[in-house]
């Protein structure tokens, strides 16, 4: 929810229809960092839909901050850490600024940007690394859990939508552009307006709705198994990749992971039934988690090729 366009007579009627998690998009508690980054609520509004979360007794809610805007520095970063822990947030989603093409952002700050350095202004790669490191400990710190690598909560405070998505379970979206997962098959409904119109159209009349099936083969399910399982602080378990996806798999995973363990990655022995466990280290593994993954799966698909040489 934007904290600058709900009110507390629509929060209590979500309520009484049985919401009982609220994700605020807060993203900074700085007035001039908000501005610069476009957003149309400012540091009071933030503060008075925080205090709607106690008036209306919302049972659990999370805060959204943003690490990588416009004028975030290493003090106004730590202020939002320290102002979402004292406002007794449930749950924290740190991000990290992403300026993708065709955004306003991009407009802006991206490569095409004229007027001034695109960059100016944007916190520097290293000065961003330091505010996702200060993150982890504050809130940590603070008694939040680093399950994920942008999630944090506190004890039983994990949102289970999430943890649903990255044990690739099955779950039904509804709406425009969601998608459900469900038996293996992912399917993705249209994301412009006058085309999911025309997909609700077709699905009353009983039609071929034309939804966007992403089902993939097998190495597609391992490689997204990969991802999604190293993002968590759970981790990978080994002995159940090979379980699905057979030995080959675990000794490819095993010897393309091997330059990142030490620093980034370690092994270690399930607790609970002795099965061997691979995870990211935080914060330095979580922080460089696509470097990682980039690197693992792109020898994976190399040495799949290499083995289908040898077969042909």
């Amino acid at each position: 929810m934007d904290p600058g366009t709900f009110d507390e007579e629509k929060l209590r009627a979500f309520m009484r229809a049985g919401v009982n998690r609220v994700s605020l998009g807060v993203q900074s508690f700085d007035d001039d960092v908000l501005k610069l980054a476009g957003r149309s609520h400012d540091a009071r509004e933030v503060e008075r839909a925080i205090e709607m979360m106690s008036t209306c007794a919302v049972p659990r809610w999370s805060a959204d901050l943003i690490s990588g805007l416009p004028g975030v520095n290493a003090g106004t970063w730590r202020t939002s850490l320290e102002r979402v822990i004292a406002a007794g947030a449930d749950h924290v989603s740190v991000y990290d600024l992403q300026v993708e093409a065709g955004t306003a952002f991009y407009r802006w700050y991206g490569e095409d940007a004229t007027g001034k350095d695109a960059k100016e202004g944007l916190p520097s790669e290293d000065e961003s690394a330091d505010m996702f490191r200060d993150a982890s400990a504050t809130l940590g710190a603070a008694g939040y859990e680093h399950y994920e690598v942008s999630s944090y909560a506190k004890p039983g405070a994990r949102c289970k939508h999430n943890q649903i998505y990255w044990q690739n379970a099955s779950w039904y979206g509804f709406g425009m552009s969601a998608t459900s997962h469900v038996n293996g098959e992912r399917v993705a409904r249209p994301r412009k307006m006058g085309d999911y119109y025309a997909y609700v159209d077709a699905l009353e009349r009983g039609e071929n709705t034309g939804a966007i099936s992403t089902g993939g083969d097998a190495s597609d399910a391992l490689f997204e198994h990969i991802m999604l399982r190293l993002r968590t602080s759970d981790g990978m378990n080994l002995d159940k990749v090979t379980e699905r996806f057979g030995e080959q798999a675990t000794k490819e995973i095993d010897d393309a992971v091997a330059p990142f363990l030490g620093e980034y990655a370690r092994y270690e022995t399930s607790a609970e039934d002795g099965s061997r466990i691979l995870r990211l280290n935080d914060p330095e593994g979580f922080l460089v988690s696509t470097e990682i993954l980039s690197t693992l799966l792109s020898q994976m698909k190399s040495l799949a090729s290499d083995d289908d040489g040898e077969d042909a």
